[in-house]
């Protein structure tokens, strides 16, 4: 699996996930991260899930540096309910986003479903997921209107 980057166009465009061999869009906007807060309250601790690395800290809690002064880190396992649910509803939202486009209605695989197509190690999907999510807080989507995002609300109610 891989992320595929749209290059500049990224402002108005999907990226794109490989999953056992087929493309899925995937999109990290404000509508993921409401469902995110809602199910892991902080999207804070829901970032540091999807984080596949962490200071390392001396046994007074101060940051190990090398020779050279630079803060050392090491890896850590993600969160697996951070890395599930992020490729979940980033899937389901670029789903739900091309079919809009696309004038057809969505076709949305089930949480498990998406899951089990997953066919990289944990580390490698955490790490991808959180590229997009990352890019949400940093790419406005110009394509997202205020009156899109409270339709897709109202459909979701």
């Amino acid at each position: 699996m891989r992320v595929l980057d749209r290059g500049m166009e990224m402002f108005e465009e999907l990226q794109y996930i490989e999953l056992s061999g087929k493309k899925y869009p995937i999109k990290c906007d404000l509508v993921v991260l409401e469902r995110i807060q809602d199910e892991f309250g902080d999207l804070n601790e829901f970032e540091d899930g999807l984080v596949t690395w962490e200071l390392e800290l001396d046994e007074n809690g101060a940051a190990v540096k090398d020779e050279r002064g630079q803060k050392i880190y090491k890896g850590k396992f993600p969160d697996m309910k951070a890395v599930n649910t992020a490729l979940y509803l980033m899937a389901r939202e670029g789903e739900e986003i091309t079919a809009e486009k696309e004038k057809r209605k969505p076709v949305f695989l089930s949480r498990n479903e998406i899951v089990r197509k997953a066919d990289v190690n944990p580390r490698t999907l955490a790490r991808q997921l959180h590229e997009e999510y990352y890019r949400c807080f940093h790419i406005k989507n110009a394509m997202t209107t205020q009156s899109q995002t409270d339709q897709r609300r109202e459909a979701d109610s």
